[in-house]
């Protein structure tokens, strides 16, 4: 009975991690690098100058970043092909030097408008509508900042795998709009000033909607230990899960001959 319940968690956990990886569209590592290192989506795009490639500790690792100056973040054009405006889960790992007020994470607006992803204060907000309650961002520190979006308008903030906010993003501040432009860390034209300086280790980019437990995978909270799983190539998961398919229906065989 364990061996089964062993070999099913670890099916699901196979199953579970091949669906998030088949949804993963973009990965910015920013290994010296400015483009993914997953599909074909563009390269991302330095707004102002200033950035540069540092090495930082992230999560207790020394590893290179992306440094950006207040006013100089980065943007992504043309999201068209890469993700549905509407549809599509984005995770952040980054440090804030300055958390004081708004600081925006996200603009979906190509900087036309005031709405967005932001850092209030230490707490998570969709400008205008939606913020967290706890405050969990600390300036200076890395944290895994993500919002998910799906066709019907139900979108969620979460830090480090923490439920910030949810809801129906009904005004469409989530919404990427006809400008196809994603921007990050750099603020608005439309009221200025709400950004700050810091530096990026990753940025991920889903074609989906992720629910709780699947962004609690990407980094913030850990996954029980029946589900902890290596990073795997699609075809290695595929390998492994049709061996533990074959061990199942072997156990499964020996039960029957008992």
């Amino acid at each position: 009975m364990k061996n089964r319940l062993f070999l099913l968690a670890s099916i699901s956990a196979l199953m579970f991690a091949s669906g998030v990886e088949a949804a993963l569209v973009a990965d910015y590592q920013f290994q010296s690098s400015y483009s993914s290192s997953v599909g074909s989506p563009p390269a991302l795009m330095p707004v102002a100058t200033g950035q540069s490639f540092v090495t930082d500790t992230v999560n207790g690792s020394s590893t290179t970043v992306l440094q950006f100056p207040e006013g100089a973040g980065l943007s992504l054009s043309s999201t068209s092909g890469v993700i549905a405006n509407g549809t599509f889960s984005i995770a952040l790992l980054v440090r804030l030097d300055v958390i004081v007020g708004y600081r925006k994470y996200i603009d979906f607006t190509a900087g036309l408008a005031d709405t967005g992803l932001y850092n209030e204060s230490g707490k998570l907000a969709l400008y205008t509508t939606f913020a967290g309650t706890l405050s969990p961002i600390q300036a200076g520190a890395y944290h895994h900042v993500v919002i998910t979006r799906d066709g019907a308008g139900n979108v969620a903030g979460y830090v480090d795998g923490v439920t910030q906010f949810s809801g129906i993003d009904t005004a469409g501040e989530a919404l990427i709009d006809a400008s196809n432009t994603l921007r990050f860390f750099v603020d608005d034209t439309f009221v200025t000033g709400e950004e700050s300086s810091g530096a990026v280790s990753r940025i991920r980019i889903f074609d989906t909607a992720l629910s709780p437990t699947e962004v609690a995978a990407l980094g913030g909270q850990p996954l029980a230990p029946a589900t902890q799983l290596p990073a795997l190539s699609p075809a290695s998961l595929f390998a492994l899960l049709a061996s533990l398919l074959l061990l199942a229906g072997l156990a499964l065989r020996k039960r029957a001959a008992k």
